[in-house]
């Protein structure tokens, strides 16, 4: 999904939306429009993630070293910078600072900045985008959403990248394909609800790259659309979990940033309960265990079918290494993460879960 050329033309913008590989996308388009690569390195500022507005704005301040036409600051996580401020009746949208107000309602010659939010952020009256500057920079075309295909488009989008790949869908097939992703359970209850909100460019293009493995060559049947489809988002949380139990950081983190760009919301919550269900399983064992269980009992303890008595070895060696201070600090680790999913961090649950992810690939999979 190419950037509008009016959005690149801007010096300060903003892109905001779950479809992380359109987001990627403009992104680049961007910095290839406005950073001059041989000035890159003295010219371009990148912020920290879930920076404040201080630095943002001590960024902007910096003069551009001798030689450059212009300073870029890239704020590459900024979902902080419009959540609202808890606390009271109502949440309430923050207030710019307003030495930061006055730079981004007229923007000086010789700065761009190129703010980057993950997750879609409101508009609308009381919401972060529903007053100035951001009012202003809507019209002016300064604000790429991505993500969001209308429900009536989502049939066109899917023939157009189709047919980008040579998939031969047939036909009727990106209509089927369409209510698949609608019905299934890829898509997070909130969707499922509004369905006038239409489909992820992310969950359609991971679909179609898993249906252009399945198909090899060969005409899309509805068959391999089924398959396709069938619980596609609990699959890759399967793949992340089953990466960091192996101690696999490089597997785990690619099954966690495929899962989040497709869905980012519901990834979160569907990955920790993902963690919730293996400590529960261990904490059980280890009741089960100290109470003097064997055998079918203690299969029926912890959740096990007579077919699963073989994952009994790996189980009990997992508890008998983690017991203790290891698995009650892994516990407290997981609660932490949710308190940051909820809205207790300064960032976005991305970052917890980078953390928990690579904090599982130390001690689980040591």
């Amino acid at each position: 999904m190419a950037a509008p050329a009016a959005w690149l033309e801007q010096a300060f913008v903003l892109v905001h939306g779950e479809d992380g590989d359109g987001r990627r996308e403009a992104v680049e388009a961007w910095k290839r429009k406005h950073v001059d690569p041989e000035w890159e390195d003295f010219s371009l500022t990148l912020c920290s993630e879930g920076c404040p507005w201080a630095e943002v704005l001590a960024a902007l301040q910096e003069a551009p070293p001798l030689g450059a036409e212009a300073r870029t600051v890239v704020v590459p996580a900024a979902d902080n910078l419009f959540s609202k401020r808890r606390g009271g009746p109502k949440d309430k949208k923050q207030d710019l600072p307003e030495a930061v107000a006055a730079l981004l309602q007229t923007p000086p010659r010789g700065l761009k900045l190129l703010l980057i939010a993950w997750a879609t952020v409101p508009g609308g009256p009381g919401n972060p985008l529903g007053s100035k500057p951001w009012t202003d920079w809507a019209k002016a075309g300064r604000i790429l959403k991505v993500g969001h295909i209308e429900h009536r488009d989502v049939p066109a989008f899917i023939e157009g990248r189709a047919a980008e790949m040579g998939l031969r869908l047939g036909s009727g097939g990106a209509r089927l394909l369409a209510e698949r992703l609608s019905n299934e359970k890829v898509l997070t209850e909130r969707s499922r609800k509004k369905k006038a909100e239409g489909g992820h460019p992310g969950i359609i293009q991971r679909t179609l790259e898993v249906i252009e493995l399945m198909a090899e060559g060969q005409a899309v049947t509805e068959p391999i659309i089924d398959q396709a489809t069938f619980r596609l988002a609990g699959e890759r949380a399967y793949a992340w979990k089953n990466a960091w139990m192996k101690g696999d950081a490089s597997a785990a983190l690619r099954a966690l940033r495929e899962s989040l760009d497709d869905d980012a919301d519901a990834a979160a919550l569907m990955l920790l309960n993902q963690v919730r269900s293996e400590l529960t399983r261990l904490f059980d064992y280890l009741e089960a265990t100290g109470q003097g269980l064997k055998g079918a009992e203690l299969l029926e303890a912890i959740g096990f079918s007579p077919k699963q008595a073989f994952l009994l070895n790996d189980l009990a060696a997992t508890a008998n290494r983690l017991r203790g201070r290891p698995l009650a600090g892994m516990l407290r680790r997981v609660n932490q993460t949710e308190r940051d999913l909820k809205g207790m961090a300064l960032g976005k649950g991305q970052t917890a879960l980078l953390d928990l992810t690579l904090y599982l690939c130390r001690t689980w999979g040591h």
